[in-house]
């Protein structure tokens, strides 16, 4: 990552601080000089992920995004990366009041907050998964195709998107909403119930496990790198337009299936695992009050979900922003795996 440092010391908050993305984007900051707010309230956050090289970095305020004194953290910030929210689909889908809570109403106080307290520029990660109903004639989803989402996830961010552009349009705040399609690196949390897909195989893989997979089908999924992703914040951070709630595809514009990719991680980690495939359908089985209830989730609505195409075009963001993904899907996985087994003595 090129330095800055002829460009004036910014305050700068990021909810989901001690998250994944959260924490390498902070660390960043803070090693460009900049003072880094690291705003979470530690139910997915780690400490760990404020260590880099023995050190920690930022200042760890320990608040909710749906704090109603959240303007104090903010006054002074020229800059707010609102990350924070509840993610796994599963937990969202069998927690709908939360998510809703957490994920839009969050959303709207950030941007309240951002609002009261004179913030410049609110830049706000909204997902790939609003596409999942989408139809289109080319084979990489665009910002322009228009969205149908029926998860309570994805539900939850186009709502946020929502209200991300009516800030934008009534108060003409500088919003950037970011579309991220699966993002992946080291840090990113294994440990927990519903894992992503390329932390939980290297999980498995380095405790000579079995992993349980559901989908055998060619369905591509695009996975960028977290470095390539930071890059990418930085360069929209830094950039002297101006921007009224405009969406950008995080994406690098290629696909991998599930059989790929476990293939890749069996040939980094040097073992012969077959992977245990199951029904799609049990995929969120783990979560009963979505199928032992009066009501059941239609297992077919998990297949299609499982069995998802969702490939985005990165055109926009690279234009705009003079950016290119520079990790291949090889290296990435690598130090996925090496960071996984490195860390495996805290595995469960």
């Amino acid at each position: 990552m090129s330095s800055d440092t002829e460009s004036p010391k910014r305050k700068i908050v990021i909810t989901g601080g001690a998250g994944f993305i959260g924490s390498q984007l902070g660390s960043e900051l803070h090693r460009r000089g900049h003072e880094v707010i690291l705003l979470d309230n530690m139910s997915f956050g780690h400490l760990d992920n404020l260590i880099v090289d023995g050190k920690t970095f930022g200042q760890l305020v320990v608040k909710d995004i749906r704090d109603p004194d959240l303007k104090s953290v903010f006054t002074g910030a020229h800059t707010v990366f609102h990350f924070a929210g509840v993610a796994a689909l599963p937990l969202c889908q069998s927690e709908p009041q939360y998510a809703y809570d957490v994920n839009v109403s969050g959303t709207a106080n950030v941007l309240e907050a951002a609002r009261l307290s004179g913030v410049s520029r609110v830049i706000f990660s909204s997902t790939s998964a609003v596409y999942e109903n989408s139809t289109h004639e080319v084979d990489t989803y665009k910002e322009t195709d228009s969205i149908q989402p029926d998860l309570i996830y994805s539900m939850t961010k186009a709502a946020s998107e929502d209200v991300c552009k009516a800030y934008s349009k009534n108060y003409n705040m500088d919003i950037i909403i970011c579309r991220f399609f699966n993002v992946y690196g080291p840090h990113q949390d294994f440990r927990r119930k519903s894992p992503p897909f390329t932390s939980y195989v290297a999980r498995e893989l380095a405790l000579d496990r079995q992993p349980t997979l559901f989908n055998q089908t060619d369905a591509k999924r695009d996975y960028i790198y977290s470095s390539d992703l930071i890059a990418l914040m930085l360069n929209m951070w830094a950039s002297t337009d101006t921007f009224h709630a405009e969406i950008f595809n995080i994406s690098t514009g290629m696909g991998w299936s599930v059989p790929e990719l476990y293939s890749k991680l069996c040939t980094i980690a040097d073992k012969n695992i077959s992977a245990n495939y199951k029904d799609p359908t049990l995929f969120w089985d783990k979560y009963k009050t979505l199928t032992d209830a009066p009501y059941s989730l239609n297992p077919n609505r998990i297949t299609k979900e499982v069995h998802k195409n969702c490939v985005g075009d990165a055109t926009k963001a690279r234009k705009t922003f003079n950016w290119e993904p520079q990790v291949t899907i090889d290296r990435g996985l690598f130090e996925v795996y090496k960071y996984t087994q490195d860390h495996s003595s805290c595995i469960d």
